[in-house]
């Protein structure tokens, strides 16, 4: 043996505890093992499969390796050519330079060197070829402006300050209002590169790679050792192989390397050598790396990320007092898989966290087991996060070891108990009674040289290895055996019967088989002679009854459900009805006592409950029998409080592992659905059964889904899914809108994040809306822009205001659906010159956000439909600021072109005494004509290039296109260019003049109103906007009425005056007296004021500026006066100021109208634009399963309102249950004869309990 003792200098690098064991390594398949020694000379092969073993030569004097090694990791991969049983080796050994962040050096220029390259990159990523163009067109326009005004011999007939306007008011206006709405940003992120720029220095450590083949006579290597091995330097870590599965390339390989800051992928070909090339570097999840560098002790840092990594998962471990957060990483797709969170112990509070615990993955990446290192032992579903039990083992002290095994069916256990002894246990988790069972090492063969010894430092993590479901017990006396534990046969308790059987009684088969319409007796005896008990034995049933009373009096005594209660039923699912049967009330009675008997099973076994219930689709079938009080009972217990929690959502049935979609299909007889039973759940079988009555269990369903949902979101996956289809759900008499309802639930505004992540992206801060960042889920390329897009919340803010929107991936969708990338002279001419086409897809393709159609402002009032519209708006704008900057030059150029036009100039010719000579005319039409042309020539194409965009719009979406707004798009753009064309190209000969500025008068005011409303993209401008819309459709009421009032008093006071004219009552002259400094006066008489009422146009304009007209020269007609002193009160003093007051009261009420006409615009925008088929690759949408926003009562303050209102009212609580002999009614409605149709056996076969689903007892 070459392992030595354990010295305690790290200074001694030929001795360290690190260099001296024995390595051993599994496939990620779990069918190859490997050893290693450093001291050894060579490295040890075996195929569990076929017992094949090989040795691979090693000489570590042969070994470049550094002077202090920490320690070594070894990794053995799949077999990667099938032909030749081909497979790869790597070790790898580590310094303190790989594994303690404070042993690594900063500042070097190289790193800001690099950090530079990649803020550049993030700066220009929002460029492209699209986006320069247009930056061409403006400084076009800049040049000529610049040429026009400052030429000196140039000569316009407009203002040379006219066209410096548009570029001053139009341009820059536009990239004020941009900055301030997508890079501007609330200063609540923190920078923190510290672990970047750590990433930039290379480590010490080296890798080397060996390939080996178990069939030598067809590998085609040559036998020398250069050709078997390959040396990476400036790695160093710990190594894994991800899997080979069956859709891996043939000869290829992908390598993680791990230490303490980043995680490197390198990919590996196999050749005739190796050849390899590094995939990418990524940084480590930030909890980890700040956890590592918290320890500083290198060696707790190698152990600790040692436990971390199994396979292709990473799991980060954080906690605080109160509960333990599990994040568990993908390393394969660089993805967050989940969080999990385990509230701890009360005995438990205080613990050491520099142990990140014990934990397993089931074979299928389904289950997640999870223990700290005590006698506690948690199981969660990956898919969701949520535990589905936590069971205590009392005669358990310490676990160190889990692992999944027989195809995920048990879970075996390693314990350490007091005396540092190794001990085995067995999990059965299928939901059985008897579960738990200690095992001997006899019992799964081990000798004492298979056992780990318990140690201070390698805790069994380099003689003990598991994959796929197998063990590896590696024996410490002999390097080259194994022992393999994948299966363990345990010993069950059979219940059975005495031989001694006592009386038998006959009865009749329809009295206990009421499914059965046969003249057949049944037999029925007394249960181990125990007179309590009474089994009967049917012909397709066993029954057990137990007495009411104390004891059966004898077997005559048995009068079944009248002095009995059914304890146990099991009914074969073979049976074959005769006829149909009469007897509705006898099934019933076993109805509800196959209830009684599922509800005290889980009064008792609630966790043997939850096991089985995750295993097989047991609520498919409640919701097909139309369960609901079992439902509730299971869902909301006795009290109707969610407590025990037994039942979890599951993404689909296929995903059980007792799962079969032919038998599901027939024992639901949903053939109509059959084929996408496979990708159904509860919830969407409960939404296909939603009508009249059955539409309870969909609110039971939404309802448990909800409440829960505000301790994890994971609660929630199967809501995001069918929410579209639950908001076409209209009214209904019974349940009435469960979308309505559901969206008032605490959890969509009150669910605070409680993930351990704390690095955010922002995503929207505008003032006035909901400020929306998402959190990073996934691991941050060292060469991405991604770096600097990612903070860190600042302390000072407090955790409790941020808030998640409760619907995970809600509006994230099928990465199939991505715009292409591609390549080539013609790709890039499309992609800039030519809008971008639709891509070919239906509503089922996009996010379940996009596929709701709710347009009701209440939908939009929604905290989380807020955030989430938020979220996406920042990926669209940066596309529909492209067609806003280009409508902005088509208005530019609209206006401007005709000011380009010159006039003749006149030059004189003087002499030396400046007499004139003569003079001459000068044209300097040539010098702009190209400016002109090419003016002209860009102003066509941006307008054929709009009404390209809006024929698109009309081809995709048809009738839907016509809208007011949308063809008030289509007619600017159109007039725009009939206009330019007849003032440019048509004479007045054709036209007149006149006739022309009338036209571009018109036209460029509408273009205007249009540029107002391409503004709507910038919510500052949007808001206001949608206000004034707001505002003008509440007061047309009020102004119908003043207008029409005002014509009233103006048709009157033009009789009025009509009349005095008719009796000579003239205007009375204007006469002044004027007194000199000799006191003589002077009168002058002014002229006779025209009548301000002479027509009716005028009499009712004059009544609308009543306030401002002059009426003194009919001062002496009193009918007059009086008419005045009434239109005053009435209109100036009454409606002026009621309009006042009214605007008040409107303008409030608008501004949050407006906010919710923002984000039904940006809907609209988003939902376009999502659909296109975008050529520019850094528009590719930001997937983000899980949304977070801060909280603004201002902004909520309507749905807070509500949503306590409706904080009582469930969604069930239409539904009212009562069920007697006679007849059966819901809510008052005697519907006996649907309780007779589920139980009839004409449309059940069976009330049964499936063969596959049959419990242990």
């Amino acid at each position: 043996m070459y392992e030595k003792e354990y010295v305690d200098d790290l200074e001694n690098g030929n001795r360290t505890y690190g260099e001296n064991i024995t390595c051993v390594a599994i496939s990620p398949d779990g069918s190859i093992v490997a050893t290693f020694n450093p001291y050894g000379s060579y490295i040890s092969i075996t195929k569990l499969t076929t017992d094949d073993k090989a040795k691979i030569p090693f000489d570590i004097n042969k070994f470049k390796k550094p002077s202090k090694i920490l320690g070594w990791t070894l990794a053995v991969s799949d077999i990667i050519n099938t032909k030749y049983d081909t497979c790869l080796v790597a070790i790898s050994c580590v310094t303190d330079k790989d594994i303690n962040p404070k042993e690594i050096e900063e500042g070097d220029l190289r790193k800001l060197y690099k950090l530079f390259q990649i803020f550049i990159k993030k700066q220009l990523s929002f460029w492209d070829s699209q986006l320069f163009l247009i930056l061409l067109f403006i400084l076009y326009y800049a040049i000529a402006t610049f040429i026009v005004t400052f030429i000196p011999n140039f000569k316009s007939s407009y203002d040379k300050s006219n066209l410096f306007f548009y570029l001053f008011f139009i341009i820059i206006p536009i990239c004020i209002l941009f900055y301030y709405e997508y890079v501007r940003t609330r200063k609540i992120l923190v920078t923190d590169t510290k672990q970047f720029r750590l990433s930039c220095t290379s480590g010490e450590g080296i890798i080397k790679l060996f390939k080996f083949s178990f069939n030598n006579a067809n590998d085609d290597h040559d036998g020398n050792d250069n050709s078997m091995y390959h040396h990476v330097g400036g790695y160093g870590g710990v190594l894994t192989f991800l899997k080979h599965s069956k859709n891996s390339l043939k000869n290829y390989a992908t390598l993680i390397c791990m230490n303490c800051v980043k995680i490197q992928k390198i990919n590996i070909k196999l050749n005739r050598n190796i050849s390899t090339s590094k995939e990418g570097t990524y940084l480590l999840p930030e909890n980890l790396f700040n956890k590592l560098e918290s320890l500083g002790d290198s060696r707790r840092n190698w152990q600790y990320l040692l436990k971390s990594r199994f396979q292709e998962y990473l799991m980060v471990y954080t906690s605080n007092y109160q509960k333990i957060n599990i994040e568990i990483y993908d390393v394969n797709n660089l993805q967050l898989v989940n969080v999990f969170h385990k509230h701890r112990e009360e005995d438990r509070l205080i613990q050491n966290d520099n142990d990140p615990g014990v934990f397993a993955m089931s074979t299928d990446s389904r289950l997640f087991a999870y223990s700290y290192r005590d006698n506690i032992i948690a199981i969660y579903l990956m898919e969701n996060g949520l535990e589905v039990v936590s069971k205590k083992f009392e005669n358990i002290y310490k676990i160190t070891f889990l692992e999944f095994i027989e195809n995920d069916k048990k879970l075996f256990i390693i314990e350490e108990d007091k005396e540092n002894n190794v001990k085995f246990h067995i999990w059965i988790i299928s939901g059985c009674l008897n579960d738990y069972f200690s095992i001997s090492k006899e019992d799964i063969s081990l000798s004492d040289s298979n056992i780990p010894t318990p140690s201070r430092y390698d805790e069994n993590y380099n003689i003990l290895i598991k994959a796929n479901g197998k063990v590896v017990f590696h024996n410490k006396e002999n390097e080259d055996q194994f022992k393999v534990v994948h299966e363990i046969i345990t010993k069950r308790t059979t219940f059975g019967e005495d031989d001694t059987v006592a009386d038998e009684h006959e009865y009749k088969s329809y009295d206990l088989e009421p499914w059965n319409n046969s003249t057949k007796n049944v037999r029925g005896r007394f249960l181990n002679n125990d007179k309590r008990f009474f089994l009967i034995i049917g012909q397709n049933s066993i029954q057990l009854w137990k007495s009411k009373s104390i004891n059966f009096v004898d077997v005559n005594n048995f009068k079944n459900f009248e002095n009995s209660n059914l304890v146990y039923i099991l009914i074969s699912d073979k049976i074959k009805p005769e006829t149909k049967t009469k007897s509705i009330e006898k099934h019933q009675k076993f109805v509800n006592g196959a209830m009684n008997i599922i509800k005290d099973f889980i009064n008792r076994y609630p966790d043997n409950w939850k096991l089985m219930e995750v295993q097989h689709p047991l609520m498919a079938y409640l919701i097909y029998s139309r369960s609901f009080s079992l439902i509730k009972y299971i869902l909301f217990g006795v009290n109707g409080q969610t407590t025990e929690k037994l039942h979890k959502p599951q993404n689909n049935y296929a995903s059980y592992p007792y799962y079969n979609e032919s038998e599901l299909c027939d024992d639901l007889e949903l053939k109509d659905i059959c084929l996408n039973l496979k990708s159904a759940n509860d919830l969407s079988l409960a939404l296909k059964f939603c009508q009249d009555q059955d539409a309870v269990m969909l609110a039971y369903l939404l309802e448990y889904y909800s409440e829960n949902s505000m301790t994890h979101i994971g609660w929630m996956i199967n809501v995001t899914k069918i929410l579209p289809e639950l908001s076409e759900l209209s009214n209904h008499d019974y349940y009435g809108n469960y979308m309505d309802l559901i969206l008032y639930k605490p959890c969509f505004g009150e669910m605070k994040y409680n993930f351990p992540i704390k690095k955010f992206r922002a995503l929207s801060v505008r003032q006035d809306t909901l400020e929306v960042y998402v959190p990073l889920t996934n691991l941050l390329s060292t060469n991405s822009s991604d770096l600097f897009l990612y903070y860190k919340m600042r302390e000072d803010i407090s955790p409790d205001t941020y808030y998640m929107v409760p619907l995970p991936n809600f509006t994230t969708y099928d990465a199939k659906i991505e715009g292409k990338s591609r390549k080539g002279i013609i790709h890039f001419l499309r992609k800039t010159l030519f809008p971008p086409g639709y891509k070919n897809l239906g509503d089922d393709n996009i996010s379940p956000f996009l596929q709701i159609k709710k347009n009701e402002k209440v939908f939009f009032s929604i905290p989380a439909i807020e955030a989430a519209i938020n979220s996406r708006w920042y990926q669209a704008m940066a596309y529909w600021i492209r067609p806003l900057s280009l409508y902005a030059i088509f208005l530019i150029l609209f206006t401007t072109i005709s000011q380009f036009r010159t006039v003749d100039l006149e030059q004189s010719i003087t002499d030396t005494t400046g007499e004139l000579l003569y003079t001459y005319t000068v044209t300097i039409d040539k010098t702009l004509n190209s400016l002109v042309q090419i003016g002209i020539g860009i102003f066509y194409y941006i307008g054929l290039y709009l009404l390209v965009n809006e024929f698109m719009q009309i081809r995709k979406y048809k009738i839907k296109y016509i809208r007011i707004f949308n063809l008030f798009d289509l007619s600017s753009i159109i007039l725009g260019m009939i206009a330019f064309s007849l003032d440019y190209y048509i004479d007045e000969t054709q036209i007149s003049n006149e006739t022309k500025d009338v036209l571009f008068t018109i036209v460029t005011l509408i273009l205007w109103i249009e540029m107002l409303l391409w503004l709507r993209l910038f919510s500052v401008i949007a808001i206001n906007i949608f206000i004034f819309g707001n505002i003008l459709k509440k007061i047309i009421p009020f102004f119908t009425f003043m207008f029409i009032l005002i014509i009233g008093f103006g048709n009157s006071i033009f009789f009025l005056l009509g009349d005095a004219s008719r009796g000579n009552i003239d205007a009375s002259l204007s006469t002044y007296i004027l007194e000199d400094e000799d006191h003589v006066e002077y009168k002058l008489t002014g002229p006779i004021q025209d009548s301000p009422v002479d027509t009716i146009w005028n009499a009712i304009l004059s009544m609308y500026y009543l306030s401002a007209i002059n009426l003194n020269s009919y001062s002496d007609y009193l009918p007059l006066k009086l008419f005045a002193f009434v239109a005053n009160v009435v209109i100036v003093l009454v409606l002026f100021n009621m309009i006042i007051a009214l605007m008040n009261d409107i303008f409030k009420k608008a501004k949050n109208d407006g906010n919710l006409g923002l984000l039904m615009y940006r809907k609209v925008l988003i939902d376009d634009f999502e659909r296109l088929d975008i050529p520019f690759n850094d528009l590719q949408l930001h997937d983000s399963p899980y949304i977070c926003y801060l909280q603004d009562p201002n902004l909520m303050k309507k749905w807070m309102k509500k949503s306590q209102e409706l904080r009582e009212t469930k969604l069930y609580s239409w539904f009212k249950e009562s069920v007697d002999k006679e007849n059966i009614t819901y809510d008052g409605v005697d519907i006996t004869p649907w309780y007779e149709l589920i139980s009839s056996n004409e449309n059940q076969d069976s009330i049964s309990t499936p063969d596959h689903m049959t419990l242990w007892f």
